[in-house]
């Protein structure tokens, strides 16, 4: 008997080969799929040549990932070099259910990535940690109303079925070394563990495959085509657990690149760095100027986020075929309307932190921090002024911990939905709280209610998946035209729902907007509204045929009663570039005298400031016009981030 048994060594790599083979088959099945699914457009001859590429890249990833995860068999069969029957059978028998339930693992990921791309358009990203932290039974129902579960899983048991009996026939067969000279098996021993090595390394070059090499051509689509959701996760997982190593200011300087504060001040401001004589909180506190009207009147402010309102949907308005505005059309014609305009995020909680205490990612309000105070919170200026501040979400105020997280950011009253259906016996639910309208009807009450003047945040969720609405409501029209349709990567069915629960959230807020301008409270209330985020629901934002921009655009509207508009034309600047940043800093000038806030971005009624140096901030998209000097502004928004994160870190250092 000899001691190494080349023959056994041999033919059990050559069962993991043809698992690999078999393997990467399956991912190119689910990547043509992911083509014919969300290709659109882009399925025609001139992008014959960059799909191609695209495709070919994606093998290269999909090996990567492959050999990744059979790596332990390639380690227990160099056992198989021992001459040793009964070993040999045991390295076969896990060989075989080991490649059953990684292959197994693997098809649900990239299902999951698919469908992930139906409400993000994006393989598997760090947005993916959301869903693992919302309202577990919220998110389920959505999932079960949104995706096909019963179809998919009999896919899947049909789909296991087969594969466990390729894989056994692979598994049950032996083969012959292919030669018998000991010195030829060595070599091709050690050819084989070299190959495998350089495979899992993606690239023969100085550098290992990385997402940079997915791209091959401008087309966003087409570059994706190259990466799996598994790569992307891996990606999703390391970036999360970078950020949250960064837990001092001078770690996130470090990150950044800065060599001191005071050189992320002199970006941010354009300025020169030796003429920085004040700390940093001196530059981003500043106050408001003193008007002795405001003293004397303080104003109302109602600020609502709004979900997934995004503008690229109000393109398609037309009020007798397709009303996607009720009641807020008239209002958005005749007062502020911002367009060019995005979300700080594609997430929720992400977007909230970043307008309230100005926190780019990630979120504290699920981590201890949620217990500090920041004064960088747009409530703190407004209860220095007398204001009674309030907090309230049409869903669960313990949502993401709000119920924690929300007092402590000097909000005097915080609560969700079921304060509001204790206090309206008639308010209805559905899968992520009450529906809008009674989120509005408790709004007005608070603002008809007290002495105080009343600085209101609220949050909405009837425009959600799984796009629930009450029976009683009588939508407007929604006719979806097929030439319309063409372009969706929705259903029909699912197309409608979403449209008309946009519809409904924008009829209702617009209706509460009416019952305040026409009350006395129209005098002296401001009210502001924006989106979360975009929705993603219905169109292919990374097609070419639509203006990039769009994928995060998400409108600002602005009401300011006539008193409070010091005999400016405010329409005249609706048209600046701007993100959430800016709404607080609006908000704020308007309202408040001679108060100090934080003030990270621009207000964007200043007649102080050329439309040039206005800018939106998204965390994957910068907006700026054409007239702007881009390098300035790139820097600019590379500052603003730091400055963000560097107040909040050194907010929790001190405490």
């Amino acid at each position: 008997m000899s001691l190494f048994n080349y023959r056994n060594f041999f033919s059990q790599n050559l069962k993991l080969l043809y698992t690999i083979g078999y393997s990467i088959i399956v991912f190119s099945l689910l990547r043509i799929i992911y083509v014919f699914r969300f290709g659109g457009e882009i399925l025609n001859y001139n992008h014959i040549p960059e799909i191609s590429l695209a495709l070919f890249n994606g093998i290269r990833f999909d090996l990567l990932i492959i050999l990744y995860s059979f790596l332990p068999l390639l380690a227990i069969n160099l056992f198989c070099f021992i001459d040793n029957l009964k070993l040999k059978k045991i390295i076969n028998s896990f060989s075989f259910f080991f490649s059953n339930i990684i292959l197994s693992l693997h098809i649900i990921i990239l299902t999951i990535d698919q469908q992930f791309y139906t409400y993000f358009q994006s393989h598997l990203n760090i947005l993916v940690f959301g869903f693992l932290e919302d309202d577990t039974t919220a998110v389920l129902h959505s999932m079960w109303t949104d995706h096909p579960i019963i179809i998919i899983t009999i896919l899947f048991i049909i789909f296991f079925f087969i594969q466990y009996l390729i894989l056994k026939k692979i598994f049950s067969k032996e083969y012959s070394s292919p030669t018998k000279n000991k010195i030829l098996n060595v070599v091709f021993s050690i050819l084989f563990i070299g190959l495998y090595g350089i495979g899992m390394r993606g690239s023969i070059g100085i550098f290992p495959l990385q997402v940079d090499n997915a791209t091959v051509g401008d087309n966003p689509f087409i570059n994706s085509l190259s990466l799996n959701g598994q790569f992307t996760f891996k990606n999703a997982i390391k970036e999360r657990a970078t950020e949250n190593k960064i837990t001092t200011p001078s770690a996130l300087l470090k990150k950044k690149k800065y060599n001191s504060i005071e050189q992320v001040i002199a970006d941010f401001y354009g300025i020169n760095k030796k003429s920085i004589n004040k700390g940093y909180k001196d530059y981003i506190y500043q106050k408001t100027k003193q008007d002795t009207f405001l003293e004397n009147n303080p104003p109302n402010v109602v600020f609502l986020m709004m979900e997934s309102f995004g503008y690229y949907y109000l393109k398609f308005h037309d009020k007798e075929q397709l009303n996607l505005l009720g009641a807020l059309e008239e209002n958005i014609n005749e007062d502020l309307f911002f367009t060019n305009f995005v979300s700080s995020t594609r997430g929720t909680i992400y977007s909230l932190e970043n307008i309230l205490i100005n926190n780019p990612q990630p979120i504290i309000s699920n981590s201890s921090a949620r217990f500090s105070s920041y004064k960088s919170s747009i409530a703190y200026p407004f209860q220095q002024k007398g204001y009674e501040t309030i907090f309230v979400t049409g869903g669960e105020i313990g949502w993401r911990n709000l119920f924690e997280w929300i007092p402590n950011q000097y909000f005097d009253k915080a609560y969700g939905s079921h304060t509001i259906k204790r206090n309206n016996k008639n308010a209805k639910t559905n899968t992520w709280g009450v529906y809008d309208e009674y989120l509005y009807d408790d709004i007005y009450k608070q603002l008809a209610t007290g002495d105080k003047p009343k600085m209101i945040w609220a949050l909405t969720t009837s425009n959600h998946t799984p796009y629930e609405l009450p029976e009683d409501y009588k939508s407007l029209p929604i006719n979806i035209s097929d030439s319309l349709y063409s372009e969706f990567i929705a259903d029909k069915e699912t197309a409608k729902r979403n449209l008309t629960a946009y519809q409904y959230s924008n009829n209702k807020i617009g209706e509460l907007i009416n019952k305040i301008k026409n009350s006395p409270l129209g005098e002296n209330t401001i009210i502001a509204l924006t989106g979360d985020h975009n929705s993603y629901a219905l169109f292919p934002y990374r097609s070419n045929a639509i203006e990039e921009k769009y994928r995060y655009t998400v409108p600002f509207y602005l009401y300011i009663p006539d008193k409070y508009k010091n005999s400016i034309n405010y329409k005249e600047f609706q048209n600046r570039a701007g993100s959430h940043k800016d709404i607080f800093p609006t908000l704020i000038n308007l309202a408040l005298s001679d108060q100090e806030y934080c003030n990270l971005g621009n207000n964007l009624l200043s007649t102080e400031k050329p439309d040039s140096l206005f800018y939106g901030i998204n965390e994957s998209f910068i907006l700026y016009p054409e007239n702007c000097n881009k390098k300035d502004i790139k820097k600019r928004v590379k500052a603003h981030n730091t400055l963000s994160k560097y107040q909040i870190l050194d907010t929790k250092k001190n405490k």
